[in-house]
């Protein structure tokens, strides 16, 4: 498996301190609201950028110039691509979309001619969609409407992207079924605005610290509408069942944990079922299955069903190995976790997959501390 972006990962528990990477989701958001208010100073090119970040920057560059049928590089950044279809056609531009990995595959929604009225859309299939509209719809100048046709899940991002929009002046009403979005409003820079921590990044951290870590983590809003927040929460209800206890998980507000939960839900001697796992079949990679593969390869008991993913857990070492990460950068970091719970080194085919969302976390992990396991001494 030895290449350039494969790493071994020895076992043993980590101490140390770490800093929360930026919220992509926040950042992205913050980007698009300065952009549409004309101010450009957070395009510029900034230490730690996550490859969906200087995806959407590069983009919103490209948005910039004169070019009506501009070229638009979006990489593997599904919220790039989703965010900014509506709002090139806001804009009048109708741009050329170049995407890689599965992104292509993964559900979009174009506009060739974008204009006011009612738009509905099935509230179960992806939050970024109605980002997308809610950043595009104020540039036009009659009023719309956003209507769901089954309920809104990941509904924290929704609420995020709000908070923004409220931030750059734009005004959203918010209803039961929808969003009201008058036309005609004007952005306004809010450049002073800090980019939050990710909650998603350091649930890697806090799942590590479930399997008896010791690592602080600093730079997080525990006020923050990030739907990953309720984290910890989740790992403590998995991480105290006893034997034979079964606990329910729904992950349909927060699929992005879910690589991280599953591993520590096999580390621990109930059994955790896990709800609302649909989505994530159209992510990166089709996330149910590679933890299935990631799992079994630990040593765990799982079954994979089309929106449920059981895990049966023991306190037993994981084994070590090889481990395939299909190049999503969540997979990767999970496996991370599981070394430290493992009886010999883990090895992942891909660790520069994790730039995509967290550039620094593998040498981040490195810089901590190894608590190494009582097999090493013998």
């Amino acid at each position: 498996m030895s290449d350039e972006n494969s790493l071994v990962i020895e076992p043993g528990r980590r101490r140390g301190r770490v800093e929360a990477p930026r919220s992509k989701s926040h950042e992205h958001r913050l980007l698009i609201a300065d952009f549409l208010a004309g101010d450009y100073s957070r395009l510029a090119p900034r230490e730690g950028d996550a490859d969906d970040i200087q995806a959407t920057k590069r983009c919103l560059l490209a948005l910039a110039g004169d070019d009506t049928a501009p070229f638009l590089d979006c990489g593997e950044s599904g919220s790039t691509r989703r965010f900014l279809a509506p709002i090139a056609a806001a804009l009048g531009k109708k741009p050329v979309f170049k995407t890689a990995g599965r992104l292509a595959d993964r559900p979009q929604m174009d506009y060739d001619d974008l204009q006011p009225g009612e738009f509905k859309l099935a509230g179960d299939v992806s939050s970024q969609f109605v980002t997308g509209l809610l950043f595009a719809l104020p540039l036009l100048k009659g009023d719309s409407f956003i209507r769901f046709t089954a309920p809104l899940e990941s509904k924290g991002y929704v609420e995020m992207t709000r908070r923004v929009l409220v931030g750059a002046g734009i005004f959203i009403g918010v209803r039961d079924d929808g969003y009201d979005v008058p036309g005609g409003q004007t952005y306004h820079a809010q450049p002073d605005v800090a980019v939050e921590g990710d909650w998603s990044g350091a649930a890697f951290w806090f799942a590590m610290n479930a399997l008896g870590s010791d690592i602080k983590v600093s730079g997080l809003d525990a006020k923050s509408v990030q739907p990953d927040r309720v984290v910890q929460d989740h790992l403590q209800r998995i991480s105290t069942a006893w034997n034979g206890e079964r606990v329910f998980v729904d992950v349909s507000e927060c699929p992005d944990l879910f690589p991280a939960l599953s591993v520590v839900a096999a580390a621990s001697p109930g059994e955790t079922l896990f709800t609302g796992t649909r989505r994530l079949r159209l992510k990166e990679s089709d996330r149910t299955a590679a933890m299935e593969d990631v799992l079994k390869r630990f040593g765990a008991e799982v079954e994979n069903r089309e929106n449920e993913f059981s895990v049966r857990g023991s306190e037993e070492p994981f084994r070590g190995g090889e481990i395939e990460t299909g190049g999503d950068h969540r997979i990767a970091m999970a496996a991370a976790v599981g070394a430290t719970h493992a009886d010999g080194p883990v090895e992942l085919d891909d660790a520069a997959c994790a730039a995509k969302s967290y550039p620094s976390f593998f040498a981040d992990f490195e810089r901590l501390e190894r608590i190494r396991p009582e097999s090493d001494s013998i």
